[in-house]
């Protein structure tokens, strides 16, 4: 099987609502936002990395600047 990656800048904050779908941090107008970003997702997904450090950038769920952890999305197949 081959895998390979893409790569995104993700607020912190999301992330725990990526990895265990727990929305309790997000308020009603960021779920959205976190949800579409997912139905956009390669659907062959197995699995995220996360960065140790996070980095003043855009994040790729809404657009603003913040601090964000790079993640890699690990999907089946080549891109």
């Amino acid at each position: 099987m081959t895998v390979d990656y893409f790569t995104y800048d993700v607020a912190e904050h999301w992330v725990c609502a990526i990895e265990y779908g727990d929305y309790s941090a997000l308020d009603d107008e960021e779920i959205p936002l976190l949800e579409e970003f997912l139905d956009n997702l390669p659907s062959n997904a197995i699995g995220w990395d996360w960065s140790d450090n996070s980095r003043f950038v855009h994040d790729d769920v809404s657009g603003l600047l913040a601090d964000c952890l790079e993640g890699k999305l690990y999907i089946k197949g080549k891109l």
